[in-house]
């Protein structure tokens, strides 16, 4: 399983980990890759284990928190 962080420059600065099967991941593409592309965030990926996605978040320094899907 690959996980994923997605750093979010707009809505609360803060870098959330996904799975990549989460459908709001959708394996590091997104669920608005066509409409906002890279304009209120990036994808940070893949990272095989959950340490090295925790690891990432830190490397952001914005808050941070695990999406349900983890």
């Amino acid at each position: 399983m690959n996980y994923y962080v997605y750093e979010n420059w707009t809505a609360e600065k803060k870098a959330i980990i996904h799975t990549g099967f989460c459908g709001n991941c959708n394996e590091g593409r997104g669920c608005h890759e066509h409409k906002l592309g890279n304009r209120n965030g990036q994808w940070h990926s893949p990272f095989g284990s959950l340490g090295e996605a925790r690891t990432e978040t830190k490397n952001t320094g914005r808050s941070v928190r695990q999406h349900r899907c983890v």
